[in-house]
């Protein structure tokens, strides 16, 4: 099993691995300590390099060996847990070996330095300092510390590689992919963000790094207590429950929303997604700088435009959120019920059936845009460590879906009288031109926070009642699609 191992990593990734060690080695060289325990001690407790080097090169090799082995291998093993713990040793054996030519590489790095030294001096400055700084308070010695933070190190992999490869065997390889991914997206998050609820949780930086168990008192309990439970789970599972392992071939889904949802989820629209929310986050940010508080930023991001006048750029930033994220949803429908197919001609009820389907991908598709909408109201302000204001984040978010819902059954309204796509993105943008008149009670665009009676604002609605609005007009509106929108939806394409 190790030969095979071996075979299937190939020297490629070891590689890699002493390359970067290397590179990060030779880098702290120019500006560090003067000893060789020290400089390879710096080197292992920097969080970049075990985040973005160390992590991602672990993950990867165990990402391409975690997938189960074929029935004869699994036959020769006599039982499945047997089989587990076979291959768990050659990954342990394959990640050791890493392990040895990364601490190579890294002693390569600092050829030339003397062997050993004492702690230097904490007068200096730079972010070694810091980490010398607090490994002194555990350690009387570089040595100790150096040989704790490799050890610690080596049995992250072997964690890691332990997790990967249950996940393999009881996910299918594409689910198990991305568990990992999320994961170590979650372990960049708690870096990056280092605030409630985020530093409460044991990530993989947890296993990889010694030193981000040190900064706290009850934060390496927490972790040998989370990893304990990880590793029972794990060996229970594989011990009494891996015959129960979910069918890797899952049942086909049945149904139209099924279909929709995968026609509508791919990669370029939630790309068009992501990009759309990004560009309106860095178009307010350029805009008006950085925020004094988080309120002030949700209603920066989401002011929209006041009824009245004409404030073109309010009227752009409003279009930028609200209908262009609905052209997806725009050409989805433009699909579903193009040409005369034999299911078009059906009784009403599955007529009925189709619209609900498109409404159920039109509500996940929404869900997920305000997902990232909120997203981009809350992370700049945790960013910046500003306070924020829960009550009107969720509730303007609240509101803007409700009015992208608003817009996306008018829409549907217009395409059922006219049966052109083309005239409902028409419609909406000339109902968002009417802003122009002196109408504060106009449905469209009401999620403006610049409309309503907010102490930033000159508005005159509240949120409430803006939200009693929207939600009325779109109950109206569902209400004429399902009685008999959908019907001249189906005149109109020849049913």
């Amino acid at each position: 099993m190790i030969r095979r191992v071996f075979r299937q990593t190939g020297a490629g990734k070891f590689l890699l691995l002493c390359g970067i060690s290397l590179l990060f080695g030779l880098g702290e060289r120019t500006s560090g300590p003067p000893a060789l325990t020290l400089h390879v001690l710096a080197v292992l407790n920097d969080q970049y390099y075990a985040l973005f080097a160390v992590l991602p090169a672990v993950l990867f090799l165990c990402g391409g060996l975690m997938e189960d082995e074929s029935e004869a291998v699994l036959l020769r093993c006599g039982s499945y847990a047997r089989y587990f713990f076979t291959k768990w040793r050659a990954l342990v054996v394959v990640t050791t070996m890493l392990w040895l030519g990364q601490l190579a590489a890294l002693g390569l790095s600092g050829w030339g330095l003397s062997l050993t030294g004492p702690w230097p001096d904490m007068s200096g400055s730079g972010l070694w300092w810091e980490v010398f700084d607090l490994l002194q308070t555990v350690f009387y010695r570089p040595e100790p510390a150096l040989f704790c933070a490799a050890i610690h190190m080596l049995a992250g992999y072997w964690i890691t590689a332990l997790l990967a490869l249950w996940l393999g065997h009881f996910l299918p390889r594409t689910r198990a992919v991305q568990m990992l991914v999320a994961l170590y997206i979650l372990t960049v998050l708690q870096m990056k963000l280092p605030r409630p609820p985020l530093t409460y949780l044991t990530g993989l930086s947890h296993w990889i790094l010694m030193l981000h168990n040190l900064t706290e008192p009850w934060r390496f309990p927490l972790t040998a207590a989370v990893t304990a439970l990880v590793v029972a789970v794990i060996l229970y599972t594989v011990r009494f429950r891996w015959q129960k392992r979910p069918r890797l071939s899952r049942p086909t889904p049945k149904g139209l929303l099924p279909y929709y949802r995968r026609v509508l989820f791919t990669w370029k629209n939630l790309l068009l997604a992501v990009a759309l929310v990004s560009l309106l986050t860095a178009w307010t940010w350029a805009r008006g700088g950085q925020s004094e508080s988080g309120r002030l930023w949700v209603v920066r991001l989401l002011a929209g435009y006041d009824t009245g006048e004409f404030y073109p750029i309010g009227l752009l930033a409003l279009l930028l959120a609200e209908v262009f994220p609905l052209w997806p949803l725009g050409s989805l429908v433009s699909w579903a019920i193009s040409g005369r197919s034999v299911f078009l001609t059906v009784r009403l009820r599955q007529r009925a059936d189709l619209l609900w389907s498109i409404l159920g991908t039109a509500a996940l598709w929404l869900l997920l845009w305000g997902a990232l909408l909120l997203t981009a109201e809350v992370l700049p302000v945790m960013i910046l460590d500003l306070p924020i204001d829960p009550a009107l984040t969720i509730g303007a978010t609240i509101l803007r879906l409700l009015d992208m819902v608003l817009q996306f059954l008018l829409f549907l309204a217009v395409l059922c009288l006219t049966g052109q796509t083309a005239v409902g993105f028409a419609v909406l943008i000339l109902f968002h031109f009417l802003a122009v008149l002196p109408l504060p009670w106009l449905p469209v665009g009401l999620s403006s926070l610049l409309r309503l009676a907010l102490p930033e604002t000159s508005g005159t609605i509240s949120l409430g009642v803006a939200t009693v609005i929207l939600s009325g007009c779109c109950a109206l509106l569902l209400a004429w699609l399902r009685l008999y929108g959908i019907k001249r939806l189906f005149e109109k394409i020849g049913g």
